[in-house]
């Protein structure tokens, strides 16, 4: 696919969660959303995927003055920012290799933490959000033709298919679990802004990120 193409499915996206963030705020918290985490790309070396934006008032009140609400960053805001999550994949992957990179969440709709999200979003409304995200980041994963599949945190890949350990720690810890998204082949890492994962084990999982 060209990338005017990726472009153009991204606006309309954008355009289409405006309209069904409008019909469910209220009920999910009112903390906004945010798609995409840099520009869309064609075959980027990595598509990341997140669970869901994290945050509260602030961090919403913040992205909507930035303009998450209407399109994706400049640039690739993992290489830029300064969030747990942002430093550490910098220092596993390098700020210009994720300049390169493609980031998304699965789940449009902010929270505090996934936790929060189960806690306080009625089951229903969760139900109707995922019916209405997780296509759209099938298809924005066909249509950018990624390299590799990364989601960040084994529940990320568990709202698209049941993974398997394909790594784990000497402990026994499993540290990555491959499985499929739309017949494509992902990788999902526990997720890397803990604080409890040793170096060895970051490398392990970065080495199998780029070679598994």
């Amino acid at each position: 696919m060209q990338y005017e193409e990726v472009e153009s499915l991204c606006r309309t996206t954008y355009k289409e969660t405006g309209a069904f963030y409008n019909s469910i705020a209220s009920v999910s918290g009112n903390l906004g959303f945010k798609i995409l985490y840099s520009p869309p790309a064609v075959k980027p070396p990595i598509l990341f995927i997140g669970f869901q934006p994290g945050g509260g008032e602030e961090d919403c009140a913040r992205e909507v003055r930035a303009g998450a609400h209407d399109t994706w960053p400049r640039a690739c805001e993992y290489a830029t920012k300064d969030w747990k999550l942002a430093v550490w994949l910098r220092r596993m992957f390098g700020g210009t290799f994720l300049a390169r990179c493609v980031g998304v969440n699965a789940i449009f709709i902010r929270a505090a933490n996934v936790d929060t999200y189960k806690k306080s979003v009625p089951a229903h409304v969760r139900n109707d959000i995922a019916k209405f995200c997780l296509p759209r980041v099938k298809s924005l994963i066909d249509a950018i033709e990624r390299e590799r599949i990364v989601a960040i945190g084994f529940d990320t890949l568990g709202l698209f298919t049941e993974g398997v350990p394909s790594l784990c720690n000497a402990k026994g810890r499993t540290l990555t679990k491959t499985g499929q998204i739309d017949s494509r082949r992902a990788i999902a890492a526990m997720h890397l802004s803990g604080a409890h994962i040793a170096n060895e084990d970051r490398l392990a999982i970065r080495d199998q990120i780029l070679n598994g």
